[in-house]
């Protein structure tokens, strides 16, 4: 078969891939040993034993002097620790400088360099450019090249210095109260009503153990009926806080009230008023209605025989069924504006959350 090849070799043939040339074989490239001294730490020492206590001389009264004892011996230093083995070079480090310090010939050898590598490379064809591999001087080389830190460029909100708040209540707080009167929402006009509610928690300052609202204080707050239609929650606020103990008083807290999952207000059993809204507006339509469809029965029953009294009948029966027309859409007119009723139950627990900053004034000495 040697033989046969050789000859298909000679002419130029390889006889569908048979006879190749032999090639020989390419080591694999080795690749370096590794170095347990790169992630070692060094072994520190144990630290010594601590030197044992001196204890002062015993002077005994009326005896012969004694010479004070000899100085107790001072512990040797710790041996100072080996230095740590100097880091593994770092080989992206050393071809970039062994780049660099290449000049002149060597950057000429690069240039000449043939286009190709030969056959049976590992690498395959390779082009080297016209200028060789030597960088251009001043080329950013990326992470070697020092860059000027970046500048803070946005908008920027200075804090203030850290604050004592050991008699502060601020608007982050939540304070537990139980309403102590039931509210109705059904109020004339433009009225407020009032109603009293009692913290049920102590309130503490939030920094220390300074009580600020003891349990019991009272608040005096402030509701309004429901504007819309479909209101099914009404809103509260406080202006008043009487503390309780000495009876101090916060005026001014315009601080809104929440339900225990925060949200504004609170609800309660909600009475659209349905009925008094159009049930009179029901009843006077059906009256109209019949009366209309009685006029029609009597004109079709006597339209035959009619005469001036039953024309007279007819009149009025339009006339009436017209006017209760009339009527009905005045009632309506006014009970659409009725506005529901709120009831909140006495004992409903709610929170309140104050909207400025509570300052709570040292009480002064009598």
């Amino acid at each position: 078969m040697s033989l046969v090849c050789d000859i298909a070799l000679a002419v130029g043939l390889t006889i569908a891939g048979h006879c190749v040339e032999a090639t020989p074989p390419v080591p694999p490239e080795a690749m370096p040993q590794d170095d347990p001294k790169a992630w070692a730490l060094p072994v520190v020492p144990p630290a010594p034993p601590p030197a044992p206590p001196v204890f002062p001389p015993v002077v005994i009264r009326e005896a012969a002097p004694v010479s004070p004892p000899a100085p107790a011996p001072q512990p040797e230093p710790p041996p100072a620790p080996p230095p740590p083995p100097p880091p593994a070079p770092d080989p992206v480090a050393e071809a970039i400088k062994a780049i660099w310090s290449r000049q002149g010939s060597d950057a000429m050898q690069l240039a000449s360099a043939p286009a190709s590598l030969p056959a049976g490379g590992l690498l395959g064809p390779m082009s080297v450019p016209a200028g060789g591999l030597t960088p251009d001087p001043g080329a950013d080389l990326g992470p070697l090249t020092p860059r000027k830190p970046a500048e803070y460029q946005s908008e920027r909100s200075v804090s203030s210095q850290p604050v004592d708040n050991t008699r502060i209540i601020t608007a982050d707080r939540y304070i537990a109260g139980i309403i102590e009167t039931s509210i109705n929402s059904q109020i004339g006009g433009d009225q407020t009503g009032t109603v009293v509610i009692q913290t049920a928690r102590d309130v503490f300052g939030y920094h220390g153990r300074k009580l600020l609202l003891p349990k019991g204080t009272r608040l005096i707050c402030d509701y309004q009926a429901p504007e819309d239609i479909g209101s099914s929650r009404i809103a509260l606020a406080c202006k008043r806080a009487l503390i309780a103990g000495h009876r101090a008083e916060i005026r001014g807290l315009d601080s809104l009230l929440i339900d225990q999952q925060g949200r504004a207000g609170t609800s309660g059993e909600v009475d659209n008023r349905f009925w008094e809204r159009y049930g009179t507006a029901f009843a006077l339509t059906g009256i109209s209605t019949a009366v209309r469809y009685a006029t029609t029965v009597t004109q079709t029953t006597d339209k035959q025989n009619a005469s001036a009294a039953t024309q007279s009948r007819d009149a009025g029966a339009q006339e009436l069924s017209t006017r209760l027309g009339e009527i009905s859409a005045k009632v309506l007119e006014q009970t659409m504006d009725l506005k529901p009723i709120i009831t909140v139950p006495q004992g409903t627990r709610i929170h309140i959350r104050p909207d400025k900053d509570w300052y709570i004034a040292f009480p002064e000495a009598s």
